[in-house]
């Protein structure tokens, strides 16, 4: 089974850490991806930060709109994701908890490819 993982953060998050807390997270992140790629051969996806996001919105009427930002507004934004194979849903929230170090939430979806 295939999986996307989200991570999500809370804005804000990442600029009140420390100098120290921030080298610890690089360390951990090097630490979780090459775990990642070792066991699951899982693609990492980081996205850009919310004030370089675009979103395109279809309105009732037909019209397209383009607006500035995430498509979802909130406190928790999208900070990237990762593919995963796994055998279980089970599995792959085990994945989605050693992936989550700031604060914020890891979505885990079950993911189908159509055609090809």
């Amino acid at each position: 089974m295939r999986f996307m993982i989200t991570f999500n953060h809370l804005q804000g998050a990442w600029e009140r850490l420390s100098a120290q807390e921030r080298e610890q997270h690089n360390q951990w992140l090097e630490r979780f991806v090459a775990d990642l790629r070792a066991e699951k051969k899982a693609t990492l996806v980081f996205a850009a930060p919310p004030g370089q996001r675009k979103t395109v919105r279809k309105r009732e009427n037909g019209e397209l709109e383009v607006l500035d930002g995430p498509a979802v507004g909130g406190p928790e934004q999208l900070g990237g994701y990762y593919l995963i194979e796994a055998d279980s849903l089970e599995e792959a929230v085990e994945w989605a908890k050693r992936g989550r170090w700031l604060v914020g939430s890891n979505e885990v979806v079950p993911i189908f490819s159509v055609g090809s």
